[in-house]
């Protein structure tokens, strides 16, 4: 069943966010993509874009591996990178890949629509991984650092990965022009971060008010287990990253890969992969994946804070009262909708249960939302529930539970006390092909 509020390719297999960018007043999002199948194979670079984050257009593929004769470095596949505003137009930087060789490479964008991208004859511009003991060296996160009293500045680059002996590590480098990058070390690894992981992925860096953010997808050790995405705040300097505080970017089990990007109104907004092909009930159809609702970052105290972008509310068309304890019934079930429940309410639910016309039920445990201030909001998608409180996040998936006929809200004795409320959501319009005024050839 096609999701109202989450977008996904028409067909195909999605994984990670990548490029994500706001240009010429759309938001355009490009994210890893087998055209071909709904395996983890053959990856080029889908691409949507919308002007409000709710409708999207669905364009012709960016961004395709080789050909082996011009573009053997990524004949194999065009891993994950970002895209950044240069000289007038957009560039990406993103990893080639042949064989086992993953390397950073640069295109620029042919037109203003982002249509598709021109690879740089230089590409690879880094020709191997920039020191010995490094193993894994994937996904970029570029931007550009201003010069001292106005001077021209640098770019700064890091990539994600692992070393020996070491784990999970991300690693700094720099360049006057996007083509010729000079290695400046580790900026920050497992044991100076104190994040767990094997091996570090997609690597999303912004800055606050002075406060540095780091995002990075972990890959666990063998029997290592627990939440897939960590943020770290604190001070770069010349040495690195100084990580001052620490803690889960979603505390379900679907989030993985995401990317943030500032818009033209100064917020930071994110997107992340929902990882449905590990629901069995996600396989099988013509396509696999979802995108995570967009979302706005901002630091408060130190720390990450996450909730829905502002534009979700526009969806809001009425309101029904619920009770704050026991079960609801949904009249002919609905693919899609918002629960908020107040503070008081959310302090007394302890988990809620939404159940299909066939009796499937899905459980979303909100005992990592215990403690936390303000309202929580949940939105239900097809089968994909994202819930938010306090500045934290949470993404679960059952497929199984398409369209919800009931909810039930179970507490201890003090459930019933506050408010709880389901609002109904129009649909927003989606639809393949070129958006006005741009040429998606």
């Amino acid at each position: 069943m096609p999701t109202w509020l989450h977008y996904a390719p028409a067909k195909g297999w999605m994984n990670d966010p990548n490029g994500l960018i706001h240009w010429r007043g759309r938001h355009h999002l490009f994210y890893q993509y087998n055209p071909d199948g709904t395996t983890f194979a053959n990856q080029h670079w889908g691409h949507a874009s919308s002007p409000d984050l709710l409708t999207w257009t669905e364009h012709e593929t960016a961004l395709f591996p080789g050909p082996p004769e011009t573009a053997p470095y990524d004949a194999t596949a065009c891993f994950s990178g970002c895209a950044v505003a240069h000289d007038g137009g957009v560039s990406i930087l993103y990893t080639g890949v042949l064989g086992d060789a993953q390397l950073p490479c640069l295109a620029r964008a042919a037109d203003d629509g982002l249509s598709g991208f021109v690879k740089d004859p230089a590409n690879p511009l880094v020709p191997a991984p920039p020191a010995a003991d490094i193993t894994e060296f994937r996904d970029h996160c570029v931007w550009r650092e201003e010069g001292e009293d106005g001077g021209a500045g640098r770019w700064r680059q890091l990539v994600a990965g692992a070393r020996r002996e070491h784990g999970g590590s991300v690693f700094a480098l720099s360049s006057a022009d996007l083509l010729a990058w000079d290695y400046d070390g580790v900026f920050v690894d497992r044991a100076a971060a104190k994040v767990p992981g094997a091996v570090w992925e997609c690597p999303d860096r912004f800055a606050v008010d002075g406060t540095g953010v780091l995002l990075v997808s972990v890959i666990h050790e063998d029997g290592e287990e627990g939440p897939a995405v960590w943020w770290m705040t604190g001070t770069a300097s010349g040495d690195g990253f100084e990580v001052r505080e620490r803690g889960v970017a979603d505390v379900g089990d679907r989030f993985y890969a995401p990317q943030s990007y500032w818009a033209a109104d100064g917020r930071r907004i994110q997107f992340g992969w929902i990882r449905t092909h590990e629901d069995p009930a996600g396989l099988g159809g013509p396509a696999v994946g979802f995108m995570s609702l967009p979302r706005e970052l901002s630091v408060r105290q130190g720390r990450l804070h996450c909730r829905p972008a502002a534009e979700l509310t526009r969806l809001r068309r009425s309101a029904t009262p619920l009770p704050a304890a026991g079960p609801a019934r949904l009249d002919g079930g609905r693919d899609a909708g918002e629960l908020v429940l107040d503070a008081m309410a959310a302090d007394g639910v302890r988990s809620i249960v939404l159940r299909s016309q066939e009796g499937a039920e899905m459980t979303v445990n909100l005992a990592a939302f215990a403690g936390l201030d303000g309202e929580l909001r949940l939105f239900w998608d097809a089968g994909i529930v994202e819930a938010y409180r306090g500045g934290i996040a949470g993404t679960w998936s059952d497929l199984r539970v398409a369209e919800v006929a009931e909810l039930r809200l179970d507490g201890g004795p003090d459930a019933a006390v506050g408010r709880a409320q389901l609002w109904e959501l129009a649909r927003p319009d989606r639809h393949t092909g070129p958006a006005a005024g741009h040429d998606a050839g």
